[in-house]
């Protein structure tokens, strides 16, 4: 099954495909934005197709988590937070280079097969090649609430608390933590 599938990249000449995530954001990034941010250098935007459908598709674009104290529901968890990811004296760095996940959509009649696990681990991979030419620590997502175990199980970590009761939180996943 995996292997009658292409993973290429979004160009402003390609036909996307029929693809339908259930998620009508998502739907309209693909269809009537992903090529835009890209003529715009704002994210790279990546398709997963067979024959018939567009099956998937994420857009990655360089960040910079900002580690502000507000996020934080104290001081005291702000620091440990500081401390854990950034263990040595250049504590001062309150933004740390990180690859973003955009936005990631698996079609309806794909769900449940592994290609969202797929794709998160080539964005992994990729972030951590990407260390060879540039600084990248981090992934972040702003993740959907039915998203969340999802990157929990790849090991992203949620930001603050703070957040927990919003339809979308910020996470990350510390790169450091895969070396």
């Amino acid at each position: 099954m995996l292997e009658e599938l292409s993973f290429l990249l979004l160009s402003e000449n390609h036909i996307i495909k029929p693809f339908d995530c259930e998620d009508e954001d998502l739907n309209d990034f693909l269809f009537e934005e992903a090529i835009l941010y890209q003529k715009q250098m704002l994210a790279t935007t990546f398709i997963i197709e067979n024959k018939e459908r567009t099956l998937g598709f994420y857009s990655v674009l360089n960040d910079s988590l900002q580690i502000r104290e507000e996020l934080f529901p104290s001081k005291t968890q702000y620091k440990k937070f500081i401390q854990c990811l950034i263990p040595h004296p250049k504590r001062h760095l309150k933004n740390i280079p990180s690859l973003k996940i955009g936005r990631l959509g698996i079609d309806k009649t794909y769900k449940g097969k592994g290609l969202g696990s797929i794709i998160l681990e080539g964005i992994i991979n990729d972030a951590i090649e990407l260390n060879k030419k540039q600084a990248c620590r981090l992934i972040t997502v702003d993740a959907y609430r039915q998203a969340l175990p999802f990157y929990e199980r790849f090991g992203f970590q949620y930001i603050t608390n703070k957040d927990e009761q919003k339809d979308v939180r910020q996470m990350f996943l510390d790169l450091m933590l895969l070396q």
